[in-house]
């Protein structure tokens, strides 16, 4: 069995005689046991929506951090990609974005269209061309 401390604590009340005093005042109008009761229930109603507040932020955080799996390139892509970096130099990531954002210099064809369809823009930011020493 818990006490009321333990309870005020769980529940977000303030350890400060005043904190706990305003948490009080709403069951002022109650006297003995019915005051402490309504309290006890009042305090136990505020844990349990703290735990699925909680909880639900658990769950929220988890499908935030999982990474969508993309589908592996065909040989197609990955030739094009190859050919576009080789085209476009150290920055050919920048300027693939930007063509693929709408800006200028819309020469990254119908295959890297399919590419920034399937996916997504994002993910050219972290993908990495093949070693040329493992061809």
């Amino acid at each position: 069995m818990s006490t009321i401390g333990d309870l005020e604590r769980r529940a977000g009340i303030g350890t400060s005689p005043a904190e706990r005093t305003a948490f009080r005042r709403q069951f002022h109008h109650l006297e003995g046991e019915a005051f402490l009761n309504a309290g006890a229930a009042e305090l136990r109603r505020l844990i349990a929506a703290r735990e699925v507040e909680s909880d639900a932020r658990a769950k929220t955080r988890v499908a935030r951090c999982r990474r969508e799996v993309m589908p592996p390139l065909t040989a197609e892509q990955q030739a094009a990609l190859e050919a576009y970096a080789a085209r476009h130099g150290r920055r050919w990531k920048s300027i693939l974005s930007n063509a693929w954002m709408g800006g200028p210099q819309h020469d990254d064809g119908g295959l890297l269209r399919g590419l920034r369809n399937s996916h997504a823009p994002t993910w050219l930011q972290s993908y990495r061309l093949r070693n040329p020493a493992r061809r």
